[in-house]
This record gives C-alpha cells, structure tokens and sequence, in this order.
C-alpha cells in the first residue's frame, strides 16, 4: 500500500506539472494541426495559375499571387480575425500584405497572432508545397478580389518616390512625356525628358540628378564613351532601317546611364547623362535624394558633335520590366504621376 500510495503521488505529480506546462503554453499540446486545403485561380484565362487561395482549417483564409509569372505564389493577402479568446477566425476582410518583405502594403497592422500562426513549422511546410486542386471557375468577387490585391501591391512598390530633379515638376509638353513618338528611330518615347523651361526649374549640363527612392545602383557606366557622328549616324540607319528601335540601339541612344533598383520590380534609369557622382558604382546602396549623376545630351547627335545642347535628363521608372505610362493617355499618366510622386500634396 506504500509504494501504491508513492506511485499515486508520482503521478499526480506529473500530471500536475503536464497540466501547468499545457496551460503555460496556451494548449499547444492539444492543438491539432489544421487541415489546409488549396483553391486555384486562372484570372486572365491564359492557362496559367495567378492567384491561390488556402483555407487554414477555420482560422485564416490566405491569398497568394504570382506577382511575376514565374511559377511562386507570394503571399500578399490573408484574411483572420483575433478574437477575444486569442483564437484566429476569418472575418471577410482582406488585408493585403507582403509577407515575403514583412511589410503592409495596404491597411492595417499585421497582429502578432498571424505571423506566429504561419511561421508554425508545420504550417510553413505545407504553404510552402505546390499547390494542389482543380482550377475554379473565376466568379466576378474573385476578379474583384484580385484587382484590389493587384492595385494594393502596386500602391505599396510605387509609394515614396521624389522628383529625380529636385522642385521640378512633371514636363508640361505630351512629347516629353513616355508614349510620344519618336519618328527620328521609329520609335516611342519611353520615359520623361526634364528640359530646361520646362519643368519649373533649371535643368542645364551638369545639373544635379538624384535618386527618386532609395535603392541599390544596378548599372553606371563610369567608362563610358561617346559615339562618334558616323557610329550615331549607323544607329539611327539601323533603327530606320527595321521599322522600330532595338533594344540595343535605344540603349546606345540613352547614352551614360544609371539604374536604381528599388526592389519589388521597380527601377529607375538615368540617361545622357554628362558624369556619374562619386560614389556611384554597381552595387552601392543610396538614400533617396542622393545625387546619382548630372545631366548631360551623351547618346544625342549634339554630343558626338563635342556640342553642350540639348542638355537634359531623360528619367523612366520601369515596373515589371515595361515603362511607366505604357499604352496609357497623356491625361492619365499625369495623373498616375502626380499622384506617386506626391505632386498634389
């Protein structure tokens, strides 16, 4: 009967220890994993899968996006509540975030709950798998849906930019604007050319460009070397000659250049430039409103010519690899513009 009634203290012993270890732990040892299933979307129609969505048992709807086309779907969107219990449940309310950069890129704060959920090592793993299932039909709540997350992702890459010339303002002629033709290469105008009278500011040879957002320097052509007349002369054949502008050759018309790459698909590219500041080298790191280089006509037919005309700075802010203003009105990327680049405040 002793050692019945020793044993009998032993266990009552460890299960109270058992029971303050699970109240300690909020009752971890009596979660079970959450089954998670997977939803399929083809937006567009184009055979390819573009948004996700995961159901997490009952407590949080997660959407993903293949912001690049290249077969990864990011999380930028969930949809969970914290209740009073602590508990995770959805409430209908999309937020969208980037999880893969921790940062919001609509409204709201991003509750500890949430991150502490996904980053539960089961969990993660199996976010982490392909997803699998049939492909939905896409009803009009999911266009809806994926164009608020589209348009929300865009709002947080494009936010926090300046003006590349320092109290300048947007070119008050369509020609300087990206989508004018440009009938000298038989091509189309891919940025904003910052001439002097203008932009409400002087912008002669040398003066200062600075970095629009803070970003890490993807090019500068410190060696560069002007065309000769003949070589500018044979790019401009060659342009005329197949009906468009190659790429190379437009890039040899943009003469010295920097790019910024400000993360999320967004670059910034300084052209004719007349010198790069120092410091300024393929990799280095700049602020926003660091000097990047100085404005020059390098690339133009005035340059090979030893003259000094023409001066401007040509600024074109690529996202996914396309220009900004691509296909759009003159009235419509003055908008766009304005509004990015906080023009109205």
């Amino acid at each position: 009967m002793k050692r019945f009634a020793v044993i009998l203290a032993g266990l009552l012993s460890l299960l109270g220890l058992s029971l303050a270890l699970y109240l300690g732990s909020e009752g971890d040892w009596f979660r079970t994993e959450p089954p998670i299933t997977s939803t399929l979307y083809d937006i567009d129609a184009d055979g390819e899968v573009e948004l996700v969505r995961w159901n997490v048992g009952d407590s949080m709807v997660l959407w993903r996006w293949d912001r690049d086309a290249d077969g990864q779907h990011e999380l930028v969107a969930y949809d969970a509540l914290v209740g009073a219990d602590g508990l995770l449940s959805p409430a209908g309310q999309i937020i969208a975030w980037d999880w893969g950069a921790n940062s919001v890129i609509d409204d709201g704060e991003v509750p500890a709950q949430v991150e502490a959920f996904l980053q539960q090592e089961a969990i993660a793993e199996q976010l982490a798998a392909p997803p699998q299932g049939e492909v939905a039909l896409v009803g009009a709540d999911i266009q809806r849906l994926a164009v608020d997350i589209k348009e929300g992702y865009d709002e947080w890459r494009l936010s926090g930019f300046r003006m590349p010339i320092v109290g300048s303002k947007l070119p008050d002629l369509r020609t300087l604007l990206p989508g004018a033709p440009r009938a000298y290469r038989n091509g189309v105008h891919q940025g904003f050319d910052f001439m002097p009278g203008h932009v409400g500011v002087p912008t002669g040879y040398s003066s200062p460009a600075v970095a629009a957002k803070a970003g890490v320097i993807l090019r500068a052509d410190i060696d560069y070397e002007e065309f000769s007349p003949a070589e500018y002369q044979a790019a401009i054949d060659t342009a005329q000659g197949s009906g468009t502008t190659p790429p190379d050759v437009l890039d040899q018309l943009r003469g010295r250049q920097v790019w910024i790459d400000h993360g999320a698909g967004v670059i910034s590219r300084y052209a004719h430039l007349s010198g790069i500041a120092a410091g300024i080298v393929t990799g280095s790191k700049v602020a926003a409103g660091d000097i990047v280089g100085f404005v020059g006509n390098s690339g133009t037919e005035a340059a090979t010519q030893g003259s000094r005309s023409g001066a401007h700075l040509h600024y074109e802010l690529r996202v996914d690899d396309r220009y900004l203003g691509e296909g759009m009105s003159a009235d419509d990327i003055r908008a766009l513009v304005t509004r990015i680049f906080g023009l109205g405040q």
